[in-house]
């Protein structure tokens, strides 16, 4: 592992093929892919990977590495753990989407099922209503019936 350039910018990525691995010394961010702006060295526009927590005084975490020595580092058991769980990360990420999505369709469903029982029971009450009103009409026929027939009993036996 070279010293790095003491400056440098991060742009736009050069090797999207190489994955952008958790640090593996720090394990608390993501490594970097930056590129040299300065001609120390010769090294003017070499990319290198670093952990962002690792300072341009070499300070800090020791993650740091050139593009060649990177994708090596990658080929180590340390480094196909890290692209192993990065994956794996990218993979629970994506299916944790899926859940909350599928959550979002659910909870659209159970709305859309409890708008449909509350229109069934809105019926059902007008239903009821109906009857009653429907009942009372018949009670009302039956006790004027009965008065009516009472009134002619009344009238034949006097």
């Amino acid at each position: 592992m070279e010293a790095p350039s003491s400056s440098s910018v991060a742009s736009r990525r050069r090797r999207s093929d190489l994955p952008l691995i958790a640090c593996t010394d720090c394990k608390t961010r993501t490594v970097l892919e930056l590129e040299t702006k300065t001609d120390e060295n010769g090294n003017r526009g070499r990319i290198f990977y670093k952990c962002p927590n690792r300072k341009r005084d070499g300070t800090g975490c020791g993650f740091w590495y050139w593009e060649e020595d990177y994708v090596d580092f990658l080929k180590t058991p340390k480094g196909k753990i890290a692209i192993e769980q990065l994956y794996l990360k990218e993979s629970l990420e994506v299916n944790n989407g899926d859940m909350k999505e599928g959550k979002k369709q659910n909870k659209e469903k159970e709305e859309l099922e409890l708008y449909e029982l509350a229109k069934q029971m809105r019926l059902l009450v007008a239903i009821g209503t109906e009857i009653v009103t429907l009942l009372k009409c018949i009670l009302v026929v039956c006790v004027c019936g009965f008065l009516w027939n009472s009134f002619v009993v009344s009238r034949r036996n006097s």
